[in-house]
């Protein structure tokens, strides 16, 4: 950092600009690494490359960046993307966020996904970050929007992958559950949420329902039999007078 500020004092004015957007780069990489959460490792993740020299600020932002999605994001969809031109990856990523409540879309570095997410909990998802891959993702802020649907936003990202005819679904993460390509399809067919708890509201009020029309026939049919009764006994007192 020194060197970029001692270097820009005797350079050029552009040279002295691009000293100072890096400097500026190299506080925001550090700001956001602080302030950024971080997943739970059974071991540490490396801080030093093969050739025992640490990791670029690029590669260390990157991985701050990626580790920050699988955190706060409500959902990750897993994509392959196949010569998207660059109008086509545009226009994906409008569609993404007008039609999945506000879903964007990061083109990823596979093995730097595959090395945010050894040794943590979401280990068995690095095996989908194979060849030219990206992340669908949901900011916190958007998703802490009242109305917002986690399980109806994955499903319209899905169906929007769907119907692009160079990118590939691989896998998701929702909540907690790692969902592979099988999975997904059970996924897009459940019903919503609103539909669930109406399902599960009927199968607890049925028998109760059923409990208040039998209690509500005991004293009918009570009646009936203590006036059968009472016809009975009227019948036969007269015979007994005489």
């Amino acid at each position: 950092m020194f060197a970029a500020v001692y270097s820009a004092a005797r350079c050029p004015l552009g040279v002295a600009r691009r000293a100072a957007l890096q400097l500026r780069g190299m506080a925001s990489a550090a700001a956001t690494k602080q302030q950024q959460p971080k997943l739970e490792r059974t071991r540490a993740p490396k801080a030093l490359t093969m050739y025992k020299k640490p990791f670029t600020q690029r590669k260390q932002f990157l991985f701050s960046e990626y580790e920050g999605q699988f955190i706060t994001s409500p959902a990750i969809v897993v994509i392959q993307h196949h010569n998207l031109s660059g109008a086509e990856q545009l226009e994906y990523r409008r569609d993404l966020k007008l039609t999945a409540q506000g879903a964007r879309l990061m083109i990823v570095r596979s093995k730097m996904v595959k090395a945010v997410l050894r040794n943590t909990r979401f280990t068995n998802l690095g095996s989908l970050f194979t060849g030219p891959t990206a992340i669908v993702y949901w900011r916190e802020a958007e998703a802490g929007v009242e109305g917002f649907d986690s399980m109806l936003a994955v499903k319209q990202a899905m169906d929007l992958a769907k119907k692009q005819k160079k990118v590939i679904l691989m896998g998701a993460k929702y909540g907690e559950t790692l969902l592979n390509p099988d999975m997904m399809k059970d996924f897009v067919n459940l019903p919503h949420i609103d539909q669930l708890r109406a399902q599960v509201l009927g199968v607890i009020q049925s028998p109760a329902q059923q409990l208040s029309s039998v209690l509500q026939r005991i004293p009918q049919r009570l009646v009936g039999v203590l006036q059968q009764k009472v016809d009975a006994e009227g019948e036969g007192k007269p015979e007994e007078q005489q």
